[in-house]
């Protein structure tokens, strides 16, 4: 029997305030009421283009594919700075209005990735009567992305990718109300067509984007994001009230986030069925991605992409259970183990039988480059000498692979598992490294290093890396963070620090599932920098953009008694046999 399909394009759906979106509708093509799943979006065709779409319309859910407030084809003007006072809202006038029409049976859930997701966490905070259930995919409550506690370091690859993209259809606009957006397309081709000029532009509040009105504003606003405290303070667990159904990749800047909201809302949701609701799946993706089975320099086999991880089938079944009804068992947690390319089911993260095992830092002084003395062990440290090397904010260590945010790359960079080598024959990467494995070994969990620091700066950035390191001394990055030294409180603060004195820094590198193969070996690298993916401190203690110059700043590194830096590992013991 073919499945008859009527597609309703540019549907007007009013708003409270009398403001109107704009809606494509995909139902099928008879008398019968359904279920519903709306993605609201920057622009419609990213809707149109989600193969998950096509998925839930053959299983029977009408799908509603909304303009955001002042993008595409809806009315009113487009402020993202203003996503917490608007979406919600928005979000909740657009569901009850679903709910209304005749070919809707009353249950509506959502489904988005990226800043779609943020935009679902918003309109369940409303809590709408009839949505029914969410599945936030690699996005967070703030749909800046604000990388979680690095201390106000910002995406920078992010701000760099976003605004040009999302400010086209905001010159757009205002063209067709007539106004001169010469300029404004002339400055944005050049941030297209050269993106190594725009990132490497100083001071960077002077790039020319910054000086183009509305696309300064939000220029602005990107460089200056919310603190931890005033994210938290959007984060009211507590109000959801409904199923939860998370995504995210093990190279997805979004990843951490997306672990962070499932255990908060397991322990802190609004109701029983809330905090028993809440399902979340990892694999080996970048951002907003699970399409393809190859990821930067690796291959992790048929089972990761969309067809072989059956992720669209488990969220199908999400909403079966709780927009019809039906009796389905899910898995609470589900993920991918790289190196062993397996999936594996759990009820809780971290996994129940976590053994974590702390790996310390070791050297003589001279753990500069992979080349160098530095060593990994579970051994505490004695007296050794302290490492240094000198970190200048005009020769940054470049981001290579690992977990960005964006559908498209920065200069020269590409996501996930990327070969090492030329980044750790820099004497401002320092590298340590066990023995080659003698059995199989299994981290799977967060991942956090504690780094015990002193700079001749008054402000400065310390940033890691886990890496695997093969049998032929090949090395791919696992997970990655960096602390800002001015915001290692996490407050709304920043608190410069005293020159030469020792901090201990906690740095996060998110989370991972890797099995290291016996005679890998394990490594981490410490450096001050990993641009563009994160804004590069200057270290002169001023706010981000205001330097054209910056200072090189000595850096120092203990590990000894009181001083003992390590990584916080969670070991998974292996079955016998």
């Amino acid at each position: 029997m073919t499945l008859r399909i009527r597609v309703d394009d540019d549907v007007p759906i009013e708003m409270r305030d009398g403001i109107k979106l704009r809606a494509d509708i995909y139902r099928h093509d008879d008398d019968a009421k359904h279920p519903a799943i709306l993605f609201r979006s920057y622009n419609r065709a990213y809707g149109r283009v989600l193969p998950l779409r096509q998925d839930l319309i053959e299983a029977g859910y009408a799908f509603i594919n909304s303009d955001l407030r002042g993008r595409g084809g809806s009315e009113g003007e487009w402020k993202p700075e203003n996503n917490f006072v608007v979406e919600g809202l928005d979000g909740y006038d657009t569901i009850e209005w679903i709910a209304r029409q005749t070919w809707c049976d009353g249950n509506v859930g959502m489904v988005g990735i990226s800043h779609a997701a943020s935009f679902q966490y918003m309109a369940a905070l409303e809590q709408p009567p009839h949505l029914k259930a969410i599945a936030p995919w690699t996005g967070d409550f703030n749909e800046m992305f604000v990388p979680p506690y690095t201390g106000g370091a910002i995406s920078f690859i992010t701000t760099l990718i976003w605004l040009p993209r999302e400010s086209a259809d905001y010159v757009n606009r205002q063209a067709k109300r007539g106004h001169d957006v010469a300029e404004m397309r002339r400055v944005l081709d050049w941030a297209r067509m050269h993106p190594s000029e725009v990132a490497n532009f100083l001071p960077f509040k002077d790039v020319p984007l910054a000086k183009i009105g509305r696309i300064g504003e939000l220029l602005n606003w990107r460089l200056h994001p919310i603190t931890q405290p005033e994210l938290e303070k959007h984060k009211q667990y507590e109000r959801i009230t409904i199923p939860c159904f998370h995504e995210c990749g093990w190279y997805d800047g979004a990843g951490w986030t997306e672990f962070e909201n499932f255990n908060n809302l397991c322990q802190r949701a609004g109701s029983q069925y809330a905090r028993e609701g809440q399902y979340i799946v990892a694999g080996p993706w970048p951002h907003a991605s699970q399409f393809q089975s190859t990821l930067g320099d690796i291959n992790f086999g048929f089972s990761a992409d969309t067809l072989g991880s059956g992720v669209h089938q488990l969220l199908v079944a999400f909403f079966d259970k709780h927009l019809r009804g039906k009796d389905i068992v899910i898995p609470s947690v589900r993920y991918f183990v790289m190196g062993a390319n397996q999936w594996r089911n759990a009820d809780a993260w971290p996994l129940p039988q976590t053994d974590w095992q702390r790996f310390y830092l070791h050297s003589q002084g001279n753990a500069n480059a992979s080349a160098g003395d530095g060593i990994l062990s579970r051994d505490e440290p004695g007296v050794e000498a302290p490492d240094e090397f000198v970190y200048n904010p005009l020769d940054p260590v470049p981001t290579t692979g690992g977990p960005l945010i964006g559908f498209v790359e920065g200069p020269g960079i590409i996501a996930g598992p990327v070969e090492q080598s030329h980044v750790e024959r820099r004497a401002d990467v320092l590298c340590y490294t066990t023995p080659e494995l003698q059995d199989d070994l299994e981290i799977t969990g967060p991942l956090r290093l504690h780094l015990f620091a002193a700079t001749s700066a008054c402000d400065t950035d310390f940033a890691a890396k886990l890496v695997q390191v093969y049998l032929d001394g090949r090395a791919y990055n696992l997970a990655e963070g960096l602390i800002r030294a001015s915001g290692r409180n996490f407050g709304d603060t920043r608190a410069l620090v005293n020159p030469g004195e020792v901090y201990e820094y906690v740095i996060t590198l998110g989370n991972t599932s890797q099995l290291f193969r016996k005679g890998h070996r394990l490594r981490v690298q410490i450096s001050s920098s990993n641009f563009p993916q994160f804004d590069r401190n200057m270290n002169t203690g001023n706010p981000i953009g205001e330097d054209a110059l910056g200072v090189s700043a000595l850096q120092t590194i203990y590990h000894q008694p009181g001083f003992a830096s390590y990584i916080d590992l969670p070991v998974i013991p292996q079955s016998k046999g």
